[in-house]
C-alpha cells in the first residue's frame, strides 16, 4: 500500500470510530473483535471519500469502492507492524495499527517536515 502514513492512519481512525459506533448500536458484536477484524462498510467509505486530507493527498481514493477500501484495509493488516516481529503473540488490531502509523507520521514531521519549514523561513526571512 503506497500511500502516505497520514492517510492510513486516517483511515484507522475512521474505521475505528465506526467500530466503536457499531458496538454500540449492536450489542450482538463485540468490540475487540471488530478491532481485530473491522467492518468496512458504505458508511466508512463515505467518511473516508469525503475527507479533505483524502481529497488532497491521495485524491484517486475518492471514487474506490466498497470492496477495494476493503482490501486496502486487509493489507494494511496484512503488512501490520514491522517491530511486531519481536512480539508475535500480540494481535494486530486497529488500535495498534493507527499508534504504529501515528508515530510514523511523527517521525516524518520531525525529520523531514519540520526542517523544510525552517529553511524556508529562513529564506522569507533573508529575503
Amino acid at each position: 500500500m503506497e500511500y502516505p502514513s497520514n492517510v492510513k492512519l486516517l483511515l484507522l481512525q475512521i474505521l475505528l470510530r465506526r467500530q466503536q459506533t457499531l458496538a454500540h448500536q449492536d450489542k450482538s458484536l463485540e468490540l475487540t473483535e471488530l478491532l481485530r477484524e473491522p467492518i468496512v462498510d458504505k458508511e466508512a467509505l463515505q467518511q473516508f471519500q469525503s475527507h479533505k486530507l483524502v481529497r488532497m493527498y491521495c485524491s484517486e481514493l475518492c471514487a474506490v469502492s466498497t470492496r477495494t477500501l476493503k482490501s486496502l484495509v486487509s493489507e494494511l493488516f496484512q503488512i501490520g507492524i514491522p517491530v511486531q516481529a519481536e512480539t508475535p503473540h500480540d494481535p494486530v488490531t486497529l488500535i495498534t495499527l493507527a499508534e504504529y502509523y501515528y508515530s510514523q507520521r511523527i517521525e516524518e514531521i520531525e525529520s523531514q517536515q519540520m526542517p523544510e519549514l525552517r529553511q524556508h523561513m529562513l529564506h522569507h526571512l533573508e529575503s
